[in-house]
């Protein structure tokens, strides 16, 4: 007899082998606890499964077939985890079970295509590309988007991110026109959530079948492991060169990884040339990207660039309603508001509450009330309250934004960049820490007191006449910088 189980569906496996009788299951949940679950999933997707077979015949032995979907996949799992296989197959089954790989079959179900109706691979397809099944496939998400595809419709924009909402109703609309899409913006504004659901909606809305989603170290691993194989590198390229839509996530930290920039230099250019749609995001604007070199950051902005900013109240009020009704949680109107009104940053700071809150409540069962909230939550609200900002806080952003380091903010260096910098820092300063001159001379490099003092006159000047400040890569007028500084604290 044969036991199936279908891998995307392992978080209802029960960990106790005395609780399932179902061999496939217990050797899937082993080995997502020996190799972890996010190398797991990786591997082992929704269509993918375990089959055991236990009752020999006479020209077989009691085997467990591994299927995977396409023969990239089934080498990689051949190549890195046969080991892995092996050690849980004969702690769950024995030693003489066989184990079996081979490439799964596709099922006919309701409503699809039946396998002689599939579209058959032409002479030019990738076999390498474990996205490009049937339309059911799911990219590479966290479980937690597999198990609940986000889309579009769980994404708030808000009046502050109209442009970027255009951009992306005009990326349904023309796919492929704005090529590469970049999206920048704080930690902790929704960029990887909004990539996401970009991803998902593409694949739902246009019958993509081939869109990938991944953040940046993930492209870097898998490249340097294709690097490894005789045919690893070639396989590598007709994964990523032949897609509908590649979204990455955190370009940023392809800094420094000048084999890793040559070979997204080149996957881009194929698919800009085939008219396929690229998402890019990054903390930081296309023209602040220098360090990844001038070619990247010439084609990152040659298609649209959009800034994303942290929601606004109602925003965050949405956000966390929809939260609680994923908990299955009832918060009260009142407390709802005043955690919006005290976590202003970074979305995670929202979920981590409603979490705290979540568990607060099923221990003590008690309802919530304003009260208790801020008593259980005074350390989230701290960090992020109105008088949260300090010259700590405002050198940090300002040391962000500019491209340099607190060292050289507090040196003596007189170079345009860093002294602009530093005039920044010692304004803000004075505006939102409510600290003398004296101690902002001091904090920043032991300058006088007059030093401050002409620092704030000279931005206040900027300010009035719309300056332009040079910075690291490029000139940006006053108010703008103050802007985007100020956003980054949430104190504008």
């Amino acid at each position: 007899m044969c036991q199936d189980v279908t891998l995307s569906s392992q978080d209802s496996i029960i960990n106790n082998r005395s609780e399932t009788p179902d061999l496939a299951s217990t050797i899937a949940t082993h080995l997502a606890a020996r190799i972890g679950n996010d190398r797991f999933d990786l591997w082992f997707s929704k269509d993918q499964s375990f089959s055991v077979c236990s009752t020999p015949s006479a020209n077989t032995s009691p085997r467990v077939i591994v299927s995977a979907e396409n023969s990239f996949s089934l080498q990689r799992i051949k190549g890195t985890l046969a080991n892995d296989v092996r050690d849980i197959v004969n702690h769950v089954c024995g030693p003489h079970f066989e184990i079996e790989y081979q490439l799964s079959e596709p099922v006919a179900s309701l409503g699809s295509p039946t396998a002689t109706d599939a579209p058959q691979p032409s002479e030019n397809s990738d076999p390498a590309q474990p996205l490009a099944s049937d339309g059911t496939q799911q990219s590479n998400l966290p479980t937690s988007i597999r198990k609940a595809p986000r889309g579009l419709n769980s994404f708030s924009f808000g009046p502050d991110n109209r442009l970027i909402e255009a951009g992306v109703d005009q990326l349904f609309r023309e796919p492929g026109q704005f090529a590469p899409f970049f999206v920048f913006g704080p930690t902790g504004s929704g960029k990887s959530h909004l990539l996401e659901s970009i991803t998902n909606d593409f694949r739902r809305r246009l019958r993509l079948k081939r869109c990938v989603y991944l953040s940046a170290e993930q492209f870097t691993s898998e490249f340097v492991s294709s690097l490894r194989g005789g045919t690893g590198l070639p396989m590598f390229r007709r994964k990523y060169r032949d897609l509908d839509l590649l979204a990455i996530d955190d370009i940023q930290f392809l800094a420094g990884k000048r084999a890793t920039l040559g070979e997204f230099q080149h996957t881009i250019d194929n698919l800009i040339r085939s008219g396929k749609q690229i998402i890019v995001s990054s903390d930081r604007p296309p023209i602040e990207l220098g360090h990844l070199g001038n070619d990247i950051s010439a084609r990152l902005t040659g298609g649209l660039t959009c800034p994303l900013q942290y929601p606004d109240f109602e925003g965050r009020v949405k956000i966390t309603r929809r939260m609680c009704a994923e908990r299955k949680m009832n918060l009260p109107a009142n407390v709802i508001n005043l955690i919006c009104e005290q976590l202003t940053r970074d979305v995670r700071r929202l979920s981590g509450a409603i979490n705290r809150l979540h568990a607060y409540t099923i221990a003590t069962r008690t309802p919530m009330i304003p009260e208790v909230a801020q008593q259980v939550l005074c350390d989230l609200f701290s960090l992020t309250g109105p008088n949260c900002t300090s010259m700590v806080t405002i050198e940090q952003a300002v040391c962000d934004f500019c491209g340099i380091n607190s060292k050289e903010l507090k040196s003596s260096s007189r170079q345009k960049r860093i002294s602009s910098a530093r005039m920044l820092a010692m304004y803000l300063s004075r505006q939102y820490t409510g600290s003398a001159f004296s101690e902002i001379g001091e904090y920043f490099g032991g300058r006088s007191h007059s030093t401050a003092i002409a620092a704030e006159r000279k931005v206040a000047q900027w300010l009035e006449t719309d300056h332009g400040i040079s910075l690291a890569h490029s000139v940006y007028p006053a108010k703008e910088v103050i802007r985007r500084i100020e956003s980054n604290l949430r104190i504008g």
